[in-house]
């Protein structure tokens, strides 16, 4: 459970309090949108100090003046909230942009899976090419225990066939020293990672003794990252563009939902 999700129960009980500031309250826009302000590394810092104090453990993304002038984006874990300047109140919600239709919630946390994907080792990402020109690149949490991702794993070669390349992040769900987490150690570290996946993909139960090299240590890494764009569970999906989408789909219902705007 992440952090901002916690302090739900904490908003919770302070709804009242919350009410008190209301849209209305806020400056209002010119017709239009307009670009947040930008803020001063010395308000980021006070601003997070203040949060972190209310939230000891508190992981802070991503924190920027939001598109409502007086609000801040506050962007931790796959999660998105509003906070006041002087870190009282927060609100968790989506924030639209009515005249737009833009989901501009969505639109903080793509810029975030972005960012945090580019952090990721291409060592320790398997790679399964698409044939001919790649249309489209996703990567994959997963994790050879999962019924789901082995579900998924079914389709790669159809997937690779409409043009879109699987990069598979390894992710051990169930945590470090695990079966899976030795499995996905030899993955990294064998000679051939895909045909050495595809083995613990067909055989979930197969004992593996695990393995040490630099692409099985970026596993650390990898749970990092996982929090990050909001993985509550695997296979969990995330496209080049920064779009996510959690849980198996068919081959051509991922291609329509990466087509998708």
């Amino acid at each position: 459970m992440t952090m901002l999700k916690q302090f739900r129960i904490i908003l919770a009980s302070a709804a009242l309090a919350v009410a008190t500031l209301s849209v209305t309250a806020l400056p209002a826009h010119a017709s239009g949108e307009r670009a947040p302000q930008v803020a001063s590394k010395s308000d980021v810092d006070a601003l997070s100090a203040k949060l972190r104090k209310s939230m000891p453990g508190l992981v802070i993304d991503s924190i920027k003046p939001a598109h409502i002038p007086g609000l801040w984006e506050l962007v931790s874990g796959g999660d998105v909230a509003y906070v006041t300047p002087d870190g009282v109140y927060m609100i968790q919600g989506t924030m639209f942009n009515v005249q737009e239709r833009r989901n501009l919630s969505e639109d903080a946390l793509t810029d975030q899976r972005v960012k945090a994907m580019g952090s990721i080792s291409k060592d320790a990402l398997i790679v399964y090419p698409a044939k001919g020109k790649a249309k489209h690149t996703i990567t994959v949490f997963t994790d050879p225990s999962c019924p789901f991702c082995k579900r998924l794993h079914s389709e790669v070669a159809s997937l690779n066939d409409l043009g879109i390349t699987v990069q598979y992040a390894p992710y051990a769900r169930s945590g470090n020293g695990t079966l899976t987490s030795r499995q996905l150690q030899e993955v990294l570290c064998s000679a051939d990672p895909r045909q050495t996946m595809d083995g613990f993909m067909d055989a979930p139960h197969k004992n593996a003794s695990g393995a040490d090299c630099k692409a099985a240590q970026e596993l650390v890494q990898m749970s990092k990252v996982a929090n990050q764009v909001g993985l509550k569970g695997t296979p969990h999906i995330v496209a080049d563009n920064g779009k996510a989408f959690s849980g198996y789909m068919p081959a051509k219902e991922l291609l329509a939902a990466l087509q998708a705007k």
